[in-house]
Parts: C-alpha cells; structure tokens; sequence
C-alpha cells in the first residue's frame, strides 16, 4: 500500500493497472526525448559544415571525444537510475531522494575529475585522431570550452535518468527540449554572429552546447527542488554517503564498460570499411546513419522498460516486471519490422538522397539490405539490456555486449571481408549475424530470470 502511495505521488502507479497503459504512459515521452536530441545534432553539422571542411573535421573528432566521455555519464545514471526506481517501487521515497542527490554529487566529481584530464590531454587527442595542423586550433578550441563545462553534459543525463527511474518521463522529455531548443538558438547565433554577439564559428558551437545542456541542468535542478517529481533534494543534504555513492558505481560500471566496448567497436568497423576506399566510407556513413535514426525509438521503449523493472522489482512483483520486458520487446520488435520494410524496399533511393554517386549508392544500399533486417533482434537486445538495468543487474549486458560487438562483429566482419575475400558485402553480413546473436542471447539470459534475485 505504501509503495502504491508513493508511485501514485509521482503522477502515476506503474506497479499496477493496466501494463500496456503504463508501458507507453512511459515510452511516448521516452521516445520524442531520445529523438530531440538528434535535432541539434543534425543542425549543428549542417551548421559547421558551411564553415569549410576543416571545422566539420574538428567538430566530428571533438565531438567523438565528447560522447566517449557521455558514455561514462550514461552508466552512472544508469546505476542511478536503477537505485531511485527500486527504492520508489518498495515505497522509500527518502531513500530514492537521498540516492538522487548522491548521484549528482558523483556525476559533479565525476566531470571535474574528467574535465581537468581532458584538458590536460586535449591536444595529444586531437592528434592521435588525426587532427592535422588546420584542424588541431579549431578542436582546440571546440573542446576547451566543452570540457570546461562537462558538468552540464554530464548532469543532463544523470538527472534525467534518475527522473525516468521515478516514473517521470514526461518531466525528462521537456527537459531536452528545452536543452535542445537552448542550443539550436544558440548556436546559431554563436557560430555566424548576430547582433551583438560576434560569430565564434567552432567554438560557437560548443558554446552552444555547453548553454543547452546547461539551461536543461538548471531546470532539473528547479524540478528537484521543488518536489514537482516524484523526487526531491534538498540543499540541506549535502552530506556524502560514500557506502551508497560505492554501490551506485557498482552497478554503474558493468554499462559503463560496455558503452565504452560499443563505441569502440564503431571505430573498428569504420577503420574496416576505410579499407575498401572512400565511396565504401561514404556509403557506409549515410546507410548507419538511417540505420541509427530506425533505432532510436528502441532506446526510449528500453528506458520504459528499465523503469517499469525496477519498480515492479521493488514492490515485490517480479511476474509483472518481467511481463513489462517481454511486451515493450514485442511492440519494439513490430515497430523495427515496419522499418526495416522500406529500408530494403528502397534501399538505393534513400542512399541517393544525400549521395548519388552511384560508387556510394551502391555500398551504402548493400548494408542497408543485409544489416536492416537484423535490426529486428536487435532492438529486442536493446531493450532487454535496459531491462536488466532497471533490475540493477548490469553485468549481463557488459558480457553480450563483449561477445557480439568484438568477439562476433568486429572478428567475424573482419573474417569475410578479408579472409573469404567478400569484401565490404563481408562487414555487412558481419554486422548482420552480431545482431541476431546479440538478441538471441540477450533473451535467453533474460529468460534463466536471475536478475530477478538482484539486490539493490
């Protein structure tokens, strides 16, 4: 009954009623804030890119930077996230608040510490990534500004992960609308000049990002405040509880691992395709990124599903929570199949709507038709990743994670292309397999229901 009272004060009771009311009560506002972000994103290189070559280079490699060190800002909310939403689930709305502020007493040590060694390091970086003598200034600095406010990026995500956790969806979509509209204007106006405001080109647009994210930490910052979610903090508490603050980095660092071993995997498999030359690059650019914009979606519906685990878990109705996982996965799945349809149906069409050079239109159609149907599993993957999150059980996804992106993609891709001579048809069908492997073993791990016994 007290943990109803409480779910209930958070806007809505997810361990009860109907399941697939409460599945997209969370998955609608889930999926437009994981598409809002892509907006800003899109613009921002569109934006660069009329800055000539060399900036759209600095700003590609800052930004893989960037979102190397999010990774790590991911899994801490992540363990967050999983702590907030079991503690909401048993009724212990304290214990949920007092894990949320030593999440972001975590995520603050966390981006000094990171931001000062990456500042330290940023021009060794730069270089190592290729960064010539016309684009080094500019990364320079584009990430000197982005690190000096890594705090802003890093809390973003925390927070909105640990909103998701107590059931606040909707609170963490306006969140990054706000975020994203802050720094599409901003950058805008920082990058070419407007008014008073004198153009800064590169650094324009980490200024940019840095104000976005950080008008989206301030209006956290007054949502916790004043209770309007089903989590609060207060300044008064300020206190470190390092037994709790070691807890959340254990669960933390299993998906923290793996988003590092999934990024990294990127980089092998475009080293791979580089290999058969600049058409393959390019091919290969423009289908992943259809094949990433299909996916996106899957994320918001596996944050759903994490959030409905870890509460149903924590009041006690493991049935139920594992109910929740294998329906959001049916409805990402049917969603997946409806995309997957015409991103083989008009493969070659698509490609040639932002390259139709017909070397690039070729490559790029060939992965769209192997690789777009195994995404299908895949998603299933993603959401029973996030599932075994919600459920604090962070070290299943670590290990597929391992197994599919290195031991199967980055190996066996490697393996056809290579070894059998298939070439770059070889790094499609490698992706192809990694991602009905990665689903098939995500859904018998799930189903053995271990993560079911996992304290948090």
């Amino acid at each position: 009954m007290e943990a109803t009272k409480v779910a209930e004060a958070s806007g809505r009771d997810l361990t009860s009623g109907s399941l697939h009311r409460n599945i997209w009560h969370l998955a609608i506002p889930m999926i437009l804030e994981t598409g809002a972000m892509n907006v800003s994103q899109i613009l921002d290189t569109l934006w660069v890119g009329r800055l000539g070559s060399a900036a759209l280079a600095a700003v590609t490699i800052s930004v893989t930077v960037r979102w190397m060190i999010n990774s790590l800002a991911n899994g801490l909310g992540i363990g967050g996230m999983a702590v907030v939403a079991r503690r909401i689930g048993e009724g212990d709305r304290a214990a949920a608040e007092h894990a949320t502020w030593q999440t972001i007493l975590l995520g603050l040590t966390m981006s000094i510490l990171l931001g000062g060694l990456g500042l330290l390091l940023a021009r060794p970086i730069l270089a190592l990534l290729g960064a010539d003598a016309e684009v080094l200034p500019l990364g320079l600095s584009y990430l000197r500004v982005t690190l000096s406010g890594l705090f802003t990026l890093v809390l973003i995500f925390v927070i909105n992960s640990m909103l998701r956790g107590a059931g606040e969806a909707r609170l963490a979509m306006i969140v990054l609308f706000v975020c994203t509209t802050v720094t599409v204007l901003s950058e805008w106006v920082l990058i070419f000049g407007w008014g008073p405001f004198p153009a800064l080109g590169v650094a324009g647009s980490a200024w940019g990002a840095v104000l976005g994210f950080g008008s989206g930490v301030a209006l956290q910052i007054v949502i916790l405040l004043s209770g309007r979610a089903g989590i609060a903090i207060s300044l008064r508490d300020l206190k470190p509880d390092f037994l709790l603050m070691g807890q959340i980095i254990r669960i933390a660092l299993p998906s923290t691992v793996q988003m590092v071993l999934r990024s990294s995997s990127r980089l092998a498999i475009l080293w791979l395709v580089g290999l058969y030359g600049t058409f393959a690059t390019a091919g290969y650019g423009v289908a992943n990124r259809m094949l990433l914009i299909g996916i996106i979606p899957a994320f918001g519906l596996g944050n759903a599903s994490g959030t409905l685990i870890g509460q149903n878990l924590g009041a006690r109705r493991p049935k139920r929570a594992e109910r929740s996982a294998w329906w959001v996965s049916a409805y990402t799945a049917g969603y997946m199949t409806v995309i997957a349809v015409p991103l083989v149906a008009y493969a070659r069409p698509l490609i040639a709507l932002f390259d139709p050079t017909p070397q690039v239109v070729a490559f790029g159609a060939a992965c769209l038709r192997i690789v777009a149907p195994s995404l299908i599993p895949v998603v299933v993957g993603i959401v029973l990743a996030r599932s075994f999150d919600g459920a604090g059980d962070t070290v299943p996804a670590a290990a597929v994670n391992l197994l599919t992106l290195w031991g199967v993609e980055v190996m066996v891709s490697y393996a056809l292309a290579q070894w059998l001579g298939l070439g770059s048809t070889g790094i499609w069908w490698g992706r192809a397999i990694a991602n009905l492997v990665n689903g098939l073993l995500f859904a018998f791990w799930f189903r053995l229901g271990r993560w079911k016994q996992r304290e948090v």
